[in-house]
């Protein structure tokens, strides 16, 4: 953060920092994070989606969207902060199926989760700012003022100007880098998070084990209120990738970025439920519900070792980018060291350590930066 090229809300930057005073950890540790994250929010995601729909629709909706989510697989690989935001949005969506959020309790873990959703990403503002828009609409029966709960506006309140101090200090060359927003990069980050025709394989295996009895169980009546809003919330945050796609071409902002919405694979999650709750009700009753939870689980399986083996290809060497960056062993051992002027390449193959490396750089006040960042980076000025 000191470099002010990662200048972000400060929540996953601070649980690491309080987390290496007990227990030091390395990068790959923290890719562990990233997948402990994920694997949390996945469980969080079922759990709402099990006590409005039930288990067998739970399971589906929740295993066929995380075996074909190409963000959940990417972003469980890497020590950053997206993990913490697909948790967060997950708890924040879960909040909203409390049956009494005015109870002392309930407000408090309302305020934690919005907060700890803003202080993950910038957008998370974003996301709880739509959760306060879908809740304006569906609870008609209050007042206006009344509708979004009290904890809500106080993460706002204090979030806004946090968002403004760190901006401040944020490198102006954020978000400078390339980012593809073509018609057909829009359509592949959705297509990356769930293909719909999946969901034939339950619909196909109730049909094979079916009975003559129509399946005529309907939600409960307080579930259905609450799931109201959530459904709102839900094609709200899907919308995301969208509104920020037609911004990138309206207007010189370009924030369309597949792991900044993350957690829209929550809210796909619940819709992919809803959709299949409204599928199973139409159709004849199942003789045996596991021969549907086999049949997908199995799908899943095939769609994982599938996207393992596309990602197996694009780490190859002769593939990753990241490959052609590391010195070679067979590069002649020297005691002299060596000078790298591409920063890229500089930091992998310092961090290695199989060759002394320093780094050649001639602005000053670059350099004070980087000493700031760390003591450890060397510089061939010095």
């Amino acid at each position: 953060m000191l470099t002010g090229i990662n200048f972000s809300p400060p929540l996953y930057f601070l649980f690491n920092f309080c987390l290496q005073l007990a227990f030091p950890t390395s990068i790959e540790q923290l890719r562990i994070q990233s997948l402990v994250f994920i694997v949390i929010g996945i469980v969080v995601s079922f759990l709402l989606t099990r006590k409005v729909f039930g288990t067998v629709i739970a399971f589906v909706s929740t295993i066929l969207v995380t075996s074909q989510s190409n963000v959940l697989f990417s972003q469980a690989q890497e020590a950053r902060h997206y993990g913490m935001f697909f948790v967060c949005g997950a708890w924040v969506l879960c909040m909203q199926n409390l049956d009494n959020d005015a109870d002392k309790k309930n407000k408090w873990l309302t305020f934690l989760a919005h907060f700890c959703l803003c202080q993950v990403h910038y957008l998370g503002i974003i996301f709880s700012g739509l959760v306060g828009l879908s809740l304006l609409i569906s609870k008609k029966e209050k007042s206006i003022f009344k509708r979004i709960p009290p904890p809500i506006f106080v993460v706002w309140i204090f979030t806004l100007p946090i968002y403004l101090l760190l901006l401040s200090q944020q490198s102006s060359h954020l978000g400078n880098w390339p980012k593809p927003n073509e018609l057909s990069d829009l359509f592949s980050l959705y297509n990356d998070s769930f293909f719909i025709l999946t969901m034939l394989i339950p619909f196909f295996t109730i049909l094979l084990t079916k009975q003559t009895k129509k399946n005529s169980k309907t939600f409960h009546s307080v579930e259905s209120k609450n799931s109201i809003p959530i459904i709102l919330t839900s094609f709200f945050w899907i919308s995301v990738p969208l509104i920020f796609w037609i911004i990138s071409h309206l207007t010189s902002l370009n924030l369309f970025v597949e792991r900044y919405f993350i957690p829209k694979e929550v809210a796909i999650t619940f819709l992919v439920a809803c959709g299949l709750r409204y599928i199973f009700q139409k159709l004849p009753k199942q003789n045996c519900q596991c021969v549907t939870l086999l049949s997908t689980f199995t799908t899943a399986i095939i769609l994982i070792l599938v996207g393992t083996r596309r990602g197996v290809f694009r780490l190859n060497k002769d593939t990753c980018y990241h490959h052609s960056l590391i010195i070679e062993k067979s590069y002649p051992y020297s005691e002299q060291p060596i000078i790298i002027e591409y920063e890229p390449k500089y930091f992998p193959n310092a961090y290695l350590g199989k060759y002394e490396c320093l780094y050649n750089i001639e602005n000053e006040s670059l350099i004070e930066v980087y000493k700031r960042f760390s003591t450890k980076i060397k510089f061939s000025a010095q």
